[in-house]
């Protein structure tokens, strides 16, 4: 049985201080990506900034960390989308820095099972997902974490 331990390695590079964009790999995966600062600070249109990975890094945790316990409680989940924004604020003495991250999952399920019932289990589906998703657990220090999920 795994017990949950992951080590894994990334590679950015950027080509001199008049680039406008760089590049990330991974080597645990096909991940290959062109980043740019964001556009708002001179970053390349088109391209992914750190803050959006940032942000799909938190709803794709939410993500795998619910679909884990729904199937551990044998909800039977059809589909699960989630809406996220960033809010990135500005302040003299400390510069820029994120704020808050607000996740919006929207969940359809395919159950038998009473209202109560499934309402109950997916309130706690939800609760558990957001303490068991290591990258959620790991911005919640610094990050306002907001998640407020829906179901049909």
């Amino acid at each position: 049985m795994h017990d949950g331990s992951l080590t894994l390695r990334a590679y950015a590079s950027w080509k001199g201080v008049t680039a406008t964009s760089g590049e990330v790999s991974s080597s645990f995966s096909n991940l290959r990506l062109a980043f740019t600062a964001p556009v708002a600070d001179g970053g390349e249109p088109g391209l992914t900034s750190p803050e959006e990975m940032l942000l799909a890094a938190a709803a794709t945790g939410w993500i795998t960390a619910f679909l884990d316990v729904a199937r551990q409680m044998v909800l039977d989940v059809a589909d699960v989308a989630v809406e996220g924004e960033l809010v990135r604020t500005y302040d003299e003495l400390e510069g820029t820095r994120i704020e808050r991250i607000a996740l919006k999952p929207e969940v359809k399920l395919r159950s038998g099972l009473g209202f109560e019932k499934v309402h109950d289990m997916f309130r706690r589906a939800t609760a558990l997902a957001r303490q068991r998703s290591p990258v959620l657990r790991a911005l919640a220090a610094g990050v306002q974490l907001e998640v407020d999920p829906s179901y049909h």
